[in-house]
């Protein structure tokens, strides 16, 4: 009898932790992916990879030189975003970026033209506390806006992220948005070049 119910024991804890059928995780992602084709997400990216450059203060941001832009992995890493998205047919109405030239980079590498710059989408390390809070006001508010037909794509930086979601990106991954309703919005997906995936 005892061995009887260590077996049952055993039988139910390793259905507890078993891991997702492969179909299941397929049928899954299927799913998603028709979501996002049919429109209505915001997806945040983080710039890709960069160069280690110091940049403590805000110059003239029309001019590179000072920044800290992509090296050759972030290039390579950008185009391959945008080839993630092409291949799921996840396409995009509104591409903006940060006005910083990383993220511009990032936009142009992974649609092929440049996007419209938003200020909403600045940050820098000099920012005052009350410049990062209305930062974060803005982006939230950005965030929870159902675009007006299609997807839109918002290229930026991880810290006012983190604030306004709650979870930091790498360089080169972003994050699909739900937007809700009163100000409210839910991560969905993640993606980065080795493709779109649900949110854990």
């Amino acid at each position: 009898m005892m061995t009887h119910r260590r077996s049952l024991l055993w039988f139910c804890f390793a259905a507890a932790v078993a891991p997702v059928p492969v179909q299941a995780q397929d049928t899954a992602r299927a799913a998603l992916i028709a979501e996002l084709r049919r429109g209505g997400y915001v997806l945040y990216v983080r710039h890709a990879e960069t160069a280690a450059t110091p940049e403590p203060q805000v110059r003239d941001l029309a001019d590179c030189q000072w920044q800290r832009n992509l090296n050759e992995a972030g290039r390579r890493q950008a185009t391959a975003l945008g080839d993630v998205l092409r291949a799921d047919g996840v396409t995009f109405t509104t591409i903006e970026a940060s006005p910083f030239c990383r993220a511009i980079q990032t936009a142009e590498l992974m649609f092929g033209h440049p996007p419209k710059i938003d200020d909403v989408l600045f940050y820098h390390v000099s920012q005052s506390p009350e410049q990062i809070a209305a930062g974060t006001a803005a982006l939230k508010a950005r965030l929870a806006r159902t675009p007006a037909s299609g997807n839109a794509v918002l290229v930026g930086h991880a810290p006012p992220f983190k604030r306004a979601a709650g979870i930091e990106l790498s360089e080169g991954q972003g994050a699909f948005i739900k937007p809700g309703a009163a100000g409210a919005f839910k991560i969905v997906a993640l993606v980065s070049p080795d493709g779109i995936s649900p949110a854990p």
